[in-house]
């Protein structure tokens, strides 16, 4: 048999193997997404028989979430600040993890974890038709990703909240508002990370079933009541490490239901109730 003939029943051989295994793998995975389906629907019947409705279409599992450990870092939050402010930002370290960043549009001021408030001078750069879009853009400037939240307008006052995104993950405990007085903005308030990419811990979030049974065992142990589980959405939640501004992103869901909100950790299942 000659050498070409050969090689070319090699190569269909080896793409009817690989067909084989492709079409394997794709069945596996959809037998263990029908089992974590059924699994769902199992915890959720339940649920339901304790009074506890779950919307199953609003529940997303936290797969790939682990805790991680951020540093601050004060030349990223400086491009921030000239990203707000102008490129003429000086910066004044006023003691106990605190800075004051102040240029040409006005003052930023930075507390370690992250909590910040700026003051702006009212000129041209400030004023604005379109609050939402004027607000998104500061943000881009200051190299954030951000979602907006909500827009409320009352008389000549709009304040326009965003949520803080990192890599991709919403981090529920970092928002901002932003301040407008007709059309002007005014003022900054709210909680942004400024820091470099971080180190990872390790970990394995728990899985939606698991998660929801916690749940229910945890706002039960706690003496609450919910008859309706809203939405739970994965995300971070960050707590201040140092007065050097560490900060550690915890994994969390963020349980909406018909009477309050909470944080469920997804490693451990700890519950906390959003004040």
């Amino acid at each position: 048999m000659e050498w070409r003939k050969l090689k070319n029943i090699m190569i269909l051989i080896l793409l009817v193997v690989n067909g084989f295994l492709l079409v394997l793998v794709w069945s596996r995975r959809d037998e263990s997404v029908r089992y974590q389906r059924r699994a769902l629907e199992r915890t959720a019947r339940v649920l339901n028989q304790k009074g506890i409705d779950v919307r199953l279409d609003a529940a997303a599992p936290a797969d790939g979430l682990t805790a991680l450990t951020l540093e601050r870092d004060l030349d990223r939050e400086r491009q921030m600040a000239q990203g707000l402010l102008g490129r003429d930002v000086q910066a004044d370290n006023r003691g106990g993890g605190l800075y004051l960043y102040h240029g040409g549009g006005g003052e930023l001021t930075v507390r370690a974890g992250g909590e910040l408030s700026a003051e702006l001078n009212g000129g041209e750069r400030w004023k604005t038709d379109h609050p939402e879009r004027h607000a998104a853009g500061l943000l881009r400037d200051m190299g954030l990703e951000a979602e907006e939240l909500e827009a409320a307008r009352e008389g000549g006052r709009t304040r326009v909240r965003f949520r803080q995104i990192w890599n991709g993950t919403a981090v529920f405990s970092c928002e901002v508002e932003f301040v407008y007085e007709d059309g002007v903005l005014g003022a900054i308030h709210g909680t942004l990370i400024a820091a470099g990419p971080g180190t990872a811990e390790a970990g394995q979030p728990l899985n939606l079933p698991t998660a929801l049974m916690r749940f229910s065992e945890e706002i039960a142990a706690a003496g609450d009541v919910c008859t309706v589980i809203h939405s739970m959405e994965p995300g971070y939640r960050g707590t201040a490490q140092s007065l050097s501004g560490g900060v550690r992103l915890a994994p969390v869901w963020l349980v909406t239901t018909d009477t309050a909100r909470y944080y469920l950790d997804c490693a451990a299942g700890g519950l906390t109730r959003v004040e």
